[in-house]
C-alpha cells in the first residue's frame, strides 16, 4: 500500500485505490507496458490515464527524502501533457486527424478510430522519446476501433517496444475483443461518492456548496459530468427532463411504455452516449424513489416533482424497487453486448412493476 503522503499531483477525483496502484507501480519501476481504464462516462477514465501520462514524463528528479513523488504537477513537462503538446505524449480518438486525411474535416466527421490511426500509432511507436523515458499512447475510447485496427493495434500489444506505454479506455472490458483485454492490465473506476465530488467542485472549482452538492447528486458518481454542467447549466435542465420522463413512464400504462422505448430506441441511434446516460438515469431514480420511501428524500436533488416522487416511493414496495433496479443493468448489459436497443427497452418496460393504476 502507498503512503498517502508520498502520492504526487494526480487530479483524479476519487477512485483513490487507482491511484494508489499507479503510483506504486510507478514507484516500484512496474509500470505495465498497457493499460485499460474501464468504468462510467465521465467517471475519470481519461482523467486518471493522463495523470498517468504526466507521471511517466515528469521531469522532477530530486527530493528532499530522496522519493520522488510524480507528477510533480509543476514541471514543464507536466504542464505540457496536461495541455497536450508535450511531444512523447499522444491522444488518440475517433477525431484524431490521421497521416493518410487530405480532407481537413475529415477527422471531425469520423465515428470509428480506423485502421489508419493505428498504423501511424504503430509508425511513431518505433521511434525513441524525444525528452522522457517514455512514449506514451492514450487511446481514448478505445471500443470505437474498427475490428481491423483492434487487430493491428494488437501487434503492438504483443511485442511493445520497452519505452512504449499504451493507455486505452472504454466503457467495459466485453466492448473489445477479449484478445486485446488480455494483453492490458485493467482498471475498472467506480463511481465516486457524491461528497467527493461535492468537496472537489467546491475546493477546485470554485462552486458553493448548494450548487456542488445538487451537481454532485446529480452526476450519478461521475465527476466529469458535475464539472461540466457547473459551467453548463442546460446539462441540469436536460436531467430534469429526463428525470420528468422516466418518473411518467413508470406510472403509464403499456402502450405508453413502448412507445417510450421505441422513442428511446431510434434515439439510441444517433446519441449512444445520451442513450446510456439515460439507462443511468433510471437507476438514479429507482435510487431516489427508495431514498424518499425510506426518509432520505434530503439526500435526492431538487429536480424531481416531489409530490409524483412521493407518490412512487408509497406505492413501491422494497422487492418492486429491487427488481426495478435488476432489470435495468439487465438493460444496460444487454446494451453493451449489442443487443437491439429497442428491444432492450422493452423488456425493461415489461419486467418493471405496473403502477398504471
Amino acid at each position: 500500500m502507498t503512503d498517502d503522503s508520498r502520492i504526487g499531483d494526480w487530479q483524479t477525483i476519487g477512485n483513490e485505490f487507482a491511484v494508489r496502484q499507479l503510483q506504486g507501480a510507478i514507484d516500484r519501476g512496474r509500470v505495465s507496458h498497457a493499460y485499460l481504464f474501464t468504468g462510467p462516462d465521465r467517471v475519470g477514465k481519461r482523467s486518471l490515464a493522463m495523470d498517468l501520462a504526466r507521471a511517466l514524463c515528469c521531469s522532477r528528479t530530486t527530493s528532499n527524502d530522496g522519493h520522488v513523488p510524480v507528477p510533480c504537477g509543476e514541471c514543464s513537462a507536466c504542464d505540457r501533457v496536461r495541455r497536450l503538446v508535450h511531444p512523447d505524449v499522444r491522444l488518440i480518438n475517433v477525431n484524431t486527424p490521421t497521416s493518410k486525411d487530405t480532407d481537413p474535416d475529415a477527422a471531425a466527421k469520423r465515428v470509428s478510430i480506423s485502421i489508419d490511426l493505428i498504423n501511424d500509432v504503430q509508425s511513431e511507436s518505433i521511434l525513441e522519446p524525444y525528452e522522457s523515458d517514455h512514449r506514451v499512447f492514450l487511446i481514448d475510447g478505445a471500443h470505437q476501433m474498427f475490428i481491423e485496427a483492434a487487430n493491428a493495434l494488437l501487434k503492438t500489444l504483443e511485442e511493445p517496444p520497452a519505452a512504449v506505454r499504451l493507455l486505452l479506455t472504454a466503457p467495459s472490458q466485453s466492448q473489445l475483443p477479449s484478445t486485446i483485454v488480455s494483453r492490458c492490465h485493467v482498471i475498472n473506476l467506480r463511481p465516486v461518492p457524491i461528497d467527493t465530488i461535492s468537496d472537489a467542485l467546491v475546493s477546485r472549482f470554485g462552486a458553493t456548496e448548494s450548487d456542488a452538492r445538487n451537481l454532485a447528486a446529480l452526476s450519478g458518481g461521475n465527476p466529469g459530468w458535475a464539472i461540466a454542467a457547473l459551467n453548463d447549466p442546460s446539462m441540469v435542465d436536460n436531467v430534469r427532463e429526463s428525470a420528468s420522463r422516466i418518473l411518467t413512464t413508470l406510472t403509464g400504462g403499456l402502450e405508453h411504455r413502448f412507445n417510450y422505448a421505441r422513442d428511446i430506441g431510434n434515439e439510441f441511434r444517433r446519441d449512444r452516449p445520451g442513450m446510456m446516460n439515460e439507462i443511468t438515469r433510471w437507476t438514479e431514480v429507482v435510487r431516489d424513489i427508495a431514498l424518499v420511501k425510506h426518509g432520505l428524500g434530503d439526500m435526492t436533488p431538487a429536480t424531481y416533482d416531489r409530490q409524483q416522487l412521493d407518490a412512487l416511493a408509497g406505492r413501491m414496495s422494497d422487492d418492486d424497487i429491487g427488481r426495478a433496479l435488476a432489470a435495468i443493468e439487465e438493460t444496460r448489459d444487454a446494451v453493451n453486448a449489442n443487443a437491439l436497443p429497442q428491444l432492450a427497452f422493452e423488456v425493461l418496460m415489461l419486467d418493471l412493476p405496473d403502477l398504471s393504476g
